[in-house]
């Protein structure tokens, strides 16, 4: 059984498809700006978990160069494009359950992923003793909380459709904030120099950010309403608003979490040398 809570795994290729491709083109600027913040160079070795179409994967191959490796990881690897770019290795494997080598990433980058994974510890374990001593990790969650609408008429149905999002997730054991956890996370693994970045989309209909949760909410329809917190009526309403250029929203927030492992301590090395 998969340690994974993927409410998307059963989405139709295409339309997938298309909801992967609009969430790259909202969200992959601000990842290359965080991985180039760190100074992702030639020479690196880096560690993409949760692939998804691999923009950020073949990216992130192109700032390593030949003298680097990329090492992509994923439980559904069927959209993956650019898999025979010379320096990138792309493994199907679940991260809660199948360690990497140990040490051997200067990078690792992931995206709304570890949302989606039950034992998140586990994963979060895994990627963490795959990381070189100095190495970056680099992580972005969403917190679903912060979702609502602003004055419109269909303003309570919107935000019955949010409660039931969070609603959703909490039925299948999953912290809708789990974004506001990366912070103390990284605090208890020891990370140094540790970043945080907040971005909260306030965006109208036809945007690429309600394109996103419109095609979520045609997807998950059923699962919302089995909450018992929305209607039909709701879900149409909500959709219906995310095509509507003249209605603004807050969306969900990504928070944006950056840290370094701790290189080993040279003072204490080197008295123990003189010692």
């Amino acid at each position: 059984m998969s340690s994974q809570n993927y409410v998307f795994q059963d989405n139709q290729h295409d339309t997938e498809h298309i909801r992967l491709s609009a969430i790259q083109d909202e969200f992959d600027p601000d990842s290359r700006r965080r991985l180039s913040q760190i100074g992702i160079a030639p020479g690196w070795s880096a560690l993409e978990v949760g692939v998804g179409m691999g923009s950020i994967m073949s990216w992130m191959a192109d700032q390593v160069s030949v003298q680097g490796k990329v090492v992509a990881v994923d439980i559904d690897t069927r959209f993956i494009k650019n898999t025979n770019l010379p320096n990138v290795e792309v493994r199907c494997l679940d991260i809660a359950k199948k360690k990497l080598d140990t040490s051997c990433f200067d990078v690792c980058h992931a995206r709304y992923v570890l949302l989606h994974i039950r034992d998140w510890k586990k994963a979060v374990e895994n990627i963490w003793q795959s990381l070189k001593p100095g190495g970056w990790l680099v992580i972005e969650e969403p917190d679903f909380e912060t979702s609502k609408a602003v004055a419109h008429p269909d303003k309570e149905s919107v935000n019955r459709v949010n409660k039931a999002i969070l609603a959703m997730y909490e039925s299948m054991g999953i912290d809708p904030c789990f974004g506001s956890r990366l912070p103390q996370i990284f605090q208890q693994l020891g990370c140094e120099k540790i970043m945080v970045e907040t971005y909260v989309p306030f965006a109208n209909g036809r945007s690429r950010i309600s394109q996103i949760m419109k095609m979520s909410a045609q997807h998950l329809a059923e699962r919302y309403i089995a909450t018992g917190v929305c209607l039909q009526a709701d879900v149409e309403r909500y959709i219906a608003v995310a095509d509507d250029p003249s209605v603004w929203a807050y969306y969900y927030t990504t928070v944006a979490t950056i840290g370094q492992k701790p290189l080993p301590h040279l003072v204490t090395n080197l008295k123990r040398i003189i010692d």
